[in-house]
């Protein structure tokens, strides 16, 4: 069976290739990095490669970061089934949260991950759902029929009555794809549930989105000054005086941190957690954990939501001990509102996530932006493996790519000399552009900055409706802008997006045809230095050596936030955008840039860029095309 004839659709450059090499490949080595841009296919392209590895017995499991992505492979599943007239099952995995009708029987509002997991554990016996699940008196034919998405699953449970999340561990063993969150995977304490029913070391693992593997925080937690403050009120409502005598010394230790970090103007410090251990003791951390879970019983008694702060701010002190003497874990400070938040913070994506991979038969790597491919396997612990990457199939008459002389965002801060040379260069960028168009900064602070230096005084003028992405906003709220912003590439009145570069725009919007036409980028979307930052560079230098180390934690990851921007405009091959890399520094980077800006890209003062963009868009309209010469 030739994988490339299973493929669904009418094939374009490069996907035929693409199948084939895959399918190969893994038969000659366990590893691949498939890189390709974005609107190539790769998920249908994937599933045409691996199904022969299905009909040998094999299963596909694949990771996607979030629960909510779950359902693109098992969508491109339904159209497989259907063009090759094949049975063959799969679904995506959900975790209790979505899963439990129990939890939505009860209308609890706002529970956790570990919340759900509390109720099922202390409910199952009296759960009716549960129970119907457990007798096995009903039928599975008519789920695994078909590829089915979690929302079927959970409508067919609802209407048999039969627990959906634990039906899904009876239908692993009937799926030929699973696609779940990273997390069953990467994470010891959920992956052996998978583990008892699926034989990892007979499944092919996708890794989908891979380029966010750098950035999983495996072990990480965190605790704020209301955290303490709830504990104590807690402890105070059973009378546990001795328990509220230990919150109120944290807590004033904790205020000590928030004062010292105010009055020195950081933005993050390094704390010390053996300077808390001469009170939190393990004895009195577990006497805490003993508490806060008779707080969650009674409170799941009464129908609430089984949260308790004691619990959490026990469990958070405890693998402060654990982590202590292991190299690679951070312990980070900061203020948020005026809130401290004290956080844990694993930084061992390499050491943990190399041991992870060889538990699989194979494992395939993909994403838009993996390259340098060299540098990414080694982040993430792979040594042996084939690198797949397509080139953009973007016609270079239909990307202007600039890079600007005379504006850079080097320094700690942003000078008012500077941040009107970019308020000025933005002003030529969207005059000449007729269109939507993205305004992605390297940070929030540098956003505030170019606002508070007349940005948005400069739009307005300009007649353009504006968009700001600012800290806190929430799904909806970025759902219904984004939907606005779109919705004025057919007006007349064309509007600006201005968002952080590694933001929820820059990196997971889709921007297809007329929605987004210019993208300025303003400066290198670096982390700023702060103890965080230090303590990570530190860290990676350890491992890898301090050139090195300092290339992977510090460099990298703000060219691949850049190389993220970028490709918002431009999800086919019929997309035109004008893109500018508005800092001088990037010319010294343009090969962990995209393909389709450094073969395209060329310098210029920034006072030049208007006119080189009208002319662009002038040619372009008279047939032609205009390049710099």
């Amino acid at each position: 069976m030739k994988p490339e004839k299973l493929f669904p659709y009418t094939p374009r450059k490069g996907q035929l290739k693409a199948i084939k090499s895959i399918f190969r490949s893994f038969k000659r080595r366990r590893y691949i990095f498939f890189q390709a841009p974005t609107g190539f296919g790769k998920t249908s392209v994937v599933i045409s490669a691996l199904y022969p590895y299905i009909m040998s017995g094999m299963r596909i499991l694949w990771a996607v970061r979030t629960g909510n992505e779950t359902d693109r492979p098992i969508e491109e599943l339904k159209v497989f089934k259907e063009y090759n007239d094949v049975e063959v099952f799969g679904f995506s995995f959900r975790g209790k949260r979505d899963m439990c009708l129990l939890l939505k029987d009860m209308r609890i509002e706002g529970a956790s991950y570990d919340d759900a997991s509390f109720i099922c554990r202390h409910m199952r016996d009296k759960c009716r759902y549960y129970r119907r699940y457990s007798s096995g008196d009903y039928s599975l034919s008519y789920i695994v029929e078909r590829p089915r998405l979690y929302s079927e699953i959970l409508r067919i449970c609802t209407a048999m009555e039969i627990c959906p999340y634990y039906l899904q561990y009876t239908l692993l063993r009937y799926a030929s794809l699973v696609s779940f969150s990273y997390n069953y995977v990467l994470n010891e304490k959920i992956s052996w549930a998978i583990r008892r029913i699926v034989d990892f070391g007979n499944s092919i693992l996708v890794v989908d989105e891979a380029h966010n593997l750098q950035n999983v925080n495996l072990n990480s937690d965190r605790i704020t000054s209301g955290t303490v403050r709830r504990a104590i009120n807690e402890a105070r409502e059973f009378s546990w005086r001795e328990l509220v005598n230990v919150l109120e010394e944290v807590e004033q230790r904790m205020d000590n941190i928030a004062k010292y970090i105010l009055r020195e103007g950081e933005e993050d410090i390094e704390f010390h957690p053996e300077e808390f251990f001469d009170i939190l003791k393990p004895e009195v951390l577990e006497l805490m954990l003993e508490g806060g879970n008779y707080i969650r019983r009674l409170k799941l008694r009464e129908g609430k939501r089984p949260a308790s702060s004691l619990h959490h701010f026990a469990r958070f002190w405890l693998s402060a001990y654990r982590c202590l003497e292991e190299r690679g874990y951070a312990f980070i400070a900061s203020l948020e509102k005026n809130i401290l938040v004290m956080e844990i913070w694993d930084m061992r994506a390499g050491e943990v996530l190399g041991g992870i991979w060889p538990n699989f038969k194979r494992t395939l790597f993909m994403s838009g932006t993996l390259e340098p491919v060299d540098a990414f396997a080694e982040i993430i612990g792979v040594s042996s493996y084939v690198k797949l990457v397509i080139p953009s199939e973007y016609r270079r008459e239909n990307v202007l790519a600039i890079v600007t002389q005379g504006l850079t965002t080097r320094g700690e801060e942003l000078s008012s000399d500077m941040a009107l040379k970019y308020v000025e260069a933005i002003g030529l960028f969207v005059e000449n552009i007729d269109s939507n168009v993205a305004i992605f900064s390297a940070s929030y602070r540098i956003q505030n900055t170019l606002i508070k230096y007349g940005l948005l005084a400069m739009l307005k003028k300009a007649g353009r409706r504006i968009f700001v992405e600012e800290k806190g906003l929430s799904g909806d709220e970025a759902r219904k802008m984004l939907e606005e912003f779109k919705a004025c590439s057919e007006s007349s009145t064309k509007a600006v997006l201005i968002a952080p570069a590694g933001g929820r725009f820059a990196e997971g919007a889709d921007f297809p045809g007329k929605e987004l036409e210019g993208i300025f980028i303003v400066g290198i979307p670096y982390d700023r230095v702060t103890a965080r930052t230090r303590k990570y560079i530190e860290y990676y230098s350890e491992v890898y050596g301090r050139e090195k180390g300092r290339f992977l934690s510090y460099i990298l990851p703000a060219f691949r936030k850049a190389s993220q921007a970028m490709g918002r405009a431009l999800r086919s091959s019929d997309d035109i955008a004008v893109i500018v890399a508005g800092d001088i520094r990037y010319k010294d980077y343009l090969d962990l840039l995209p393909d389709y800006f450094r073969s395209n890209a060329f310098m210029m003062d920034y006072r030049r860029m208007g006119d080189v963009i009208g002319s662009w868009f002038e040619s372009r309209r008279n047939g032609g095309s205009c390049r710099e010469k």
